[in-house]
């Protein structure tokens, strides 16, 4: 599965990593005696005292961008490229996305720096503008199975006519395809409900995604953001904020704000 910035296959130089300092990053988190590397267009590594990070980009401040050599216009305009691809963005809308960080994938910070907020907060409003609204619910058939529909078309759908929407999506099967916001892990069952990134806060995809008991344990690390599976001998990512998933999901319809998606299935 390819992530948001990363969707084009290019073969990068290693470059050299920076000396050991500290680092802020723009959610409020600090690596002590860092050591900076950059891994590829997207993303860099971070030894710190505590062990080893990767963050994208748009995570650190600008002057450790430039200092790693991030071209952060030419990323932009891969970023733009692919959600217009992703989201099925009408050709008559792509003049009218804007440029700059607005389009950069959401960062979910619960408690982020002051100097921070209004960056994140212009990220997470502004990278849904210039999407065209889909056709009204109530003018389109109920969603067949393999059929897939993107958050975007979704959350327009609920949050204009919730019964037209459930008409629709409810009690039906169907691929959903968007952003990974966060991942909440239950308790005591293996089930994970994973909150897609949505263009209004008060209607939230949710996927109800319960792990294969192949995997003997899991648990969610970085507040939510990362999915990690373990066994006796090695532990792997299962799944990350950021990431562009795909689920075989059945609409629950609307509660409480949420678009219930259960018995989802990770399409890879």
């Amino acid at each position: 599965m390819k992530r948001i910035g990363c969707f084009l296959a290019l073969v990068l130089a290693v470059g050299p990593a920076t000396r050991a300092e500290d680092l802020t990053a723009l959610d409020g988190r600090v690596f002590h005696g860092v050591e900076l590397r950059r891994l590829d267009d997207d993303r860099l590594s971070v030894r710190h005292s505590g062990g080893q990070a990767s963050l994208f980009f748009f995570e650190v401040p600008e002057e450790v961008r430039k200092r790693l050599g991030f071209d952060t216009d030419a990323a932009l305009k891969r970023l733009t490229l692919e959600l217009v691809r992703l989201r099925g963005t009408a050709p008559a809308a792509v003049a009218a996305v804007p440029a700059g960080p607005a389009l950069l994938p959401a960062v979910v910070a619960p408690a982020l720096l002051p100097a921070a907020k209004p960056e994140v907060e212009r990220i997470r409003t502004a990278r849904w503008l210039g999407l065209v609204p889909p056709a009204p619910a109530a003018q389109l058939p109920p969603v067949s199975a393999g059929e897939t529909v993107t958050v975007w078309n979704l959350v327009n759908h609920y949050r204009s006519d919730p019964p037209a929407a459930d008409a629709r999506y409810r009690k039906r099967s169907f691929r959903v395809t968007g952003v990974v916001e966060r991942i909440d892990k239950s308790l005591a069952t293996r089930l994970v409900r994973v909150f897609l990134e949505s263009p209004d806060p008060s209607v939230r995809p949710v996927c109800e995604w319960r792990i294969d008991d192949k995997v003997q344990a899991f648990h969610t690390v970085r507040d939510g953001r990362t999915l990690v599976a373990e066994n006796s001998h090695s532990k792997w990512k299962l799944l990350e904020a950021g990431e562009t998933v795909t689920f075989e999901v059945r609409g629950g319809g609307l509660e409480d704000g949420l678009v219930e998606l259960k018995q989802a299935s990770l399409k890879r």
